[in-house]
């Protein structure tokens, strides 16, 4: 869906959010909270679209119980600073009137429960509502744990960036707009192959690996929809996670595998940041904190039995 801005501050909100991507950043990133701001400010009009501290601070407190929500506080500092760049009068909401979140530990799924979940998403039935959905969830959910794929580049996949023969996926223009190439075990590759072949006969020129309708992916709610109907299978394992825990557990039970094989982590850890596309090295290394007094909890022991052999 396209989004239009029509306040007194249109065209420098579609400045700013061109500019930011041109720098490499997501446009989804700012443009729903830039919308909120730009109706906010049809509503309440003024002669001169000056961003004062008034302004800044009423929308940041409309319709909402938390001082500073940090969805509207990141936006319109962005914007702030934006216009000030382009030699605009503008108040920068201060950083430190932004509550920094807290972050929540991911669950480290246990060997059982994570058969548990495979299991419910193998045995999701057909439905009219969401057809190829028994047959995409199974290998959706398998990419993002063996690959430790964000759940948009998952989605996302382009049917021409899977390359079977070649065992790699290529990610296109995830954070930051950088491409990756993801090398991919017999396993997997073996998997989508297969998947390939039925999605073709279901939509032979189809643009997305995983597609709902014609030259569509499935949308973000859907997966996350699915993700908790698994969860839910199981007994409700894992409460309060979603589909990104997945991509938590495969960077988790890598670097697991790593200290079991005696792998030098300060050694290891940039292939892993590379492979899993993060910004910096310290991305990747949040999660070596979680390793020791949680390795001997997670009853982890190998990889093995996570990605059920390919049967006919």
């Amino acid at each position: 869906m396209s989004i239009t801005y029509s306040s007194g501050f249109a065209t420098h909100i579609e400045a700013m959010l061109e500019w930011r991507t041109a720098l490499g950043y997501s446009r989804g990133t700012l443009e729903y909270p830039m919308l909120s701001f730009d109706r906010y400010c049809s509503a309440h009009p003024s002669d001169e679209p000056i961003l004062t501290r008034e302004l800044v601070t009423d929308w940041c407190r409309e319709g909402t119980k938390i001082e500073w929500p940090a969805h509207k506080a990141h936006a319109i500092r962005a914007f702030g600073k934006y216009l000030q760049i382009v030699g605009v009068e503008a108040f920068v909401l201060p950083a430190q009137w932004i509550r920094k979140p807290t972050r929540q530990l991911p669950h480290i799924f246990s060997d059982g429960e994570l058969a548990a979940f495979f299991d419910a998403a193998d045995s999701i039935s057909p439905s009219a509502s969401s057809p190829f959905r028994e047959h995409t969830l199974p290998v959706l959910f398998r990419l993002m744990l063996s690959c430790g794929l964000r759940p948009q580049e998952a989605r996302l996949l382009r049917r021409r960036n899977v390359d079977s023969g070649g065992a790699i996926v290529m990610i296109e223009q995830s954070k930051r707009n950088k491409d990756r190439r993801v090398p991919v075990d017999k396993g997997m590759t073996d998997l989508l192959a297969r998947f390939d072949e039925l999605a073709d006969l279901r939509r032979p020129d189809r643009e997305f690996f995983f597609e709902d309708h014609t030259d569509q992916p499935y949308p973000g709610r859907w997966v996350t929809a699915h993700y908790h109907r698994c969860r839910e299978r199981t007994g409700g394992i894992a409460p309060g996670s979603t589909p990104y825990t997945l991509r938590h557990n495969y960077a988790s039970r890598t670097l697991t595998r790593w200290v079991e094989e005696g792998r030098d982590l300060g050694v290891w850890l940039p292939y892993l940041s590379a492979y899993m596309g993060h910004d910096t090295y310290s991305a990747t290394a949040y999660y070596i904190h979680l390793l020791p007094e949680r390795l001997a909890a997670t009853g982890l022991t190998s990889a093995a039995g996570i990605i059920p052999e390919v049967t006919s």
